[in-house]
């Protein structure tokens, strides 16, 4: 372990991360479409250096992609709403069923699997309220999986950190 580690549990068998990997991750979190000119600078490395550690980064499974984040009032898809789900039954059969079809759907942002009084949280976003209640309708209450759904608008969604580090 090198002297700047910190014992971050990782998963099993990748090493923890050091300062220099620290401060790659939180530049690209901060911006992801920096050149590697600008982030070697802003790290303090030499630019082969930083590209070298954000490979590896990649390779050890802890940078898991890259993505471009789209306004969805832009792209006509302003209605956005939280839908809990619980299922009829809890048997595999049924539970693969759900997940191998719904979280592909155009309209679903993010899948939650939760414990509790649901069994899963979607994060969906359509161009009108009436699209909502077809949504539901279409892909959820006419499902013989589905048990119940709950749907709650979001008037606006605050991001929170996008893959903050541990202190």
């Amino acid at each position: 372990m090198s002297s700047g580690a910190k014992n971050i549990r990782l998963g099993s068998g990748t090493e923890p991360l050091d300062a220099i990997d620290e401060r790659l991750l939180a530049a690209l979190v901060d911006d992801a479409r920096i050149s590697n000119k600008q982030l070697a600078e802003l790290v303090g490395i030499a630019p082969s250096t930083a590209l070298m550690r954000t490979r590896a980064l990649s390779e050890r499974g802890i940078i898991q992609g890259f993505e471009a984040k789209l306004s969805l009032s832009a792209i006509g898809r302003s209605v956005q709403a939280l839908i809990a789900v619980r299922l009829r039954a809890h048997d595999r059969e049924q539970i693969d069923r759900f997940t191998s079809r719904v979280p592909r759907l155009p309209a679903v942002l993010s899948t939650f699997h939760t414990s509790g009084s649901v069994d899963y949280l979607l994060h969906i976003a359509v161009a009108t309220t009436e699209d909502l209640r077809d949504w539901v309708l279409d892909n959820l209450a006419t499902d013989p999986v589905v048990g119940h759904t709950e749907t709650t608008l979001v008037f606006e969604h605050i991001q929170g950190n996008h893959g903050p580090l541990p202190d």
